[in-house]
């Protein structure tokens, strides 16, 4: 689950602040597609920024797990960045694969710079291949 509670986030603009998000509160539950709609300016982005921990909002909570939910606004930079690696799941809007890799090889990639070891890794990667039965793209022909 991850659930912003009225999220304000600023940024500066000369001697003032433009408000991007002003005092959003949303929820995504595990298991589910959430979908942010608006037009071009409207704090999409910023949103989805904060949701991810790539950004801290001026006040609010970003709420992140279930029971034992974190405040990821609260984190420290170092802090964020292994929640991130370890929880948050982030799909940009270009694509950002290399596409000289399959999917297997993808996977390894990202987990490798999670510092998961080895053999971590292979169990992980073949449990998300076949969860999501990509079995034909998961290995060179």
């Amino acid at each position: 689950m991850i659930q912003l509670q009225n999220v304000t986030l600023t940024f500066p603009d000369g001697q003032n602040r433009i408000t991007a998000v002003d005092r959003v509160t949303l929820r995504g539950d595990n298991g589910t597609v959430t979908g942010i709609t608006g037009p071009s300016g409207s704090g999409k982005s910023s949103i989805l920024a904060v949701a991810a921990t790539l950004i801290r909002p001026d006040s609010g909570a970003v709420l992140i797990g279930d029971d034992t939910a974190v405040d990821a606004s609260q984190l420290s930079k170092k802090e964020a960045t292994a929640l991130r690696r370890e929880r948050i799941g982030i799909v940009f809007q270009q694509p950002n694969l290399l596409p000289a890799l399959t999917a297997r090889e993808q996977l390894e990639v990202m987990a490798r710079l999670g510092g998961r070891s080895s053999a971590r890794r292979r169990a992980e990667i073949g449990d998300r291949v076949e969860e999501r039965r990509i079995q034909a793209v998961g290995a060179r022909n």
